[in-house]
């Protein structure tokens, strides 16, 4: 590990002196928050992931959206940098995260799942991968303390007299890159992106803020998928740390996913294999 580099992440030292300034103006994450729109044809992707859902146990729609957001990620480096401390750095990982009910229930607690795409990781990799971890934390039901899941629930109890200086302490930390794993590890902030498939509840993709704490630079949510005059449609919102590259650099990673949706053969390729947008593509 290189002078200035994180345990997380490597320090971006090629960046130019206005990302410098911006950084400055800007020192926080959600002072730096843009949001874009877009409804996504999923019509192929539907077909594919019908046919594949026949053939890999367990497979869904959903397994497919992480996919395709590591593939954009692996291909569009610039995602998976983010700011701390003043600072930008790039993820040495691919780490997607999201919450998930540890029961069925509507009253059930909220548990935090981070799942680690390598570079050859395939479709079917990472649909193993997340129903190992979904499994291990609802069996476990919150009760192993060795984690962020159980780090935040304990934290969560103090008195408010303790919990908010400790929680300045942790800020603190947070900024340096000085907290240690077992906050770190299977949290959601410190993962490359935030996913939230809100479509399970039927609704559109939303709008939702960034936090400071942490490393996430982006969180990305997708709604339903309904059909319309014999296609499938999709919404996905996307909040982005506007200080980790410019519009343009954003606007061809929304291109791209666009193309690995109505492309779904894509997603049975390694994830850390990079996939190029058409330019002859209208």
């Amino acid at each position: 590990m290189a002078f200035g580099d994180r345990r997380d992440g490597k320090k971006v030292r090629d960046i130019h002196g206005i990302q410098n300034i911006l950084i400055d103006f800007k020192p926080n994450r959600c002072d730096s928050a843009v949001y874009m729109n877009s409804k996504i044809d999923m019509t192929n992707f539907v077909k594919f992931m019908d046919k594949k859902k026949k053939e890999i146990e367990g497979l869904t729609y959903y397994h497919g959206l992480v996919d395709v957001m590591a593939k954009t990620l692996y291909s569009r480096p610039y995602m998976n940098r983010f700011i701390a401390g003043r600072t930008m750095y790039m993820h040495n990982t691919v780490e997607l995260a999201q919450t998930i009910k540890v029961e069925f229930e509507e009253n059930s607690v909220e548990a935090l799942m981070v799942i680690k795409v390598d570079p050859e990781d395939t479709l079917i990799d990472i649909s193993r991968k997340t129903k190992e971890k979904v499994d291990t934390i609802r069996q476990k039901k919150l009760e192993s303390k060795g984690n962020a899941n159980g780090a935040a629930d304990m934290l969560g109890n103090l008195p408010k007299f303790l919990r908010v200086p400790i929680i300045g302490i942790l800020k603190w930390l947070d900024s340096h890159g000085w907290l240690p794993k077992s906050i770190t590890d299977d949290n959601l902030y410190y993962s490359s992106a935030i996913l939230s498939n809100i479509g399970t509840f039927k609704v559109g993709a939303i709008y939702h803020n960034l936090t400071n704490f942490g490393t996430a630079s982006s969180l990305i949510t997708f709604g339903e998928i309904k059909e319309e005059n014999g296609r499938y449609y999709m919404e996905m919102g996307a909040t982005i740390d506007e200080r980790i590259a410019d519009g343009f650099y954003f606007c061809k990673a929304l291109k791209l996913i666009e193309y690995m949706f109505e492309t779904p053969e894509l997603m049975m390729k390694p994830a850390g294999e990079k996939v190029k947008y058409p330019e002859n593509r209208k």
